[in-house]
């Protein structure tokens, strides 16, 4: 397998990790707001689980679109997944910014910053490992 195979299938991976986040952010916002310690008090619950569903929707459809394009038509997909690196990036910069303000909880969230950076990674893989697939018997020797 060619290294640009090999990196179109980790980025297909880490879109498809990304949008089981999105799909279990669908099927269960509260459980998904409570994982990253957002209080659910009175009447804010149900607008802090519609929230957490148009979370979820979107990773699941940015995330699966990505993908599909991956398997497509491999140079967009790799612009889009380049695209969801940089979201994960900014993720990753926003919780490294909260952790050294806070001080609070920054422990605990040294296992998602490190999770953040390695799928941001994961999907940047195409973009600078750019090549072409052989078509054939012999694509994924």
């Amino acid at each position: 397998m060619s290294s640009y195979a090999l990196s179109l299938l980790l980025a297909v991976i880490a879109c498809v990790i990304g949008g089981g986040m999105g799909g279990y952010a669908l099927a269960r916002p509260r459980s998904v707001l409570g994982l990253a310690d957002l209080s659910l008090e009175g009447g804010r619950a149900a607008a802090a689980a519609i929230e957490g569903r148009a979370y979820g929707g979107l990773l699941v459809a940015a995330h699966a679109a990505a993908a599909l394009m991956l398997g497509y038509h491999s140079s967009v997909g790799a612009i889009m997944a380049f695209a969801l690196a940089i979201a994960w990036f900014g993720a990753a910069a926003g919780r490294t910014f909260a952790m050294l303000s806070d001080r609070a909880n920054a422990r605990a969230s040294l296992g998602n910053l490190a999770f953040e950076i390695l799928i941001g990674l994961t999907l940047a893989l195409p973009y600078f490992n750019e090549g072409r697939l052989r078509h054939g018997p012999g694509m994924w020797a």
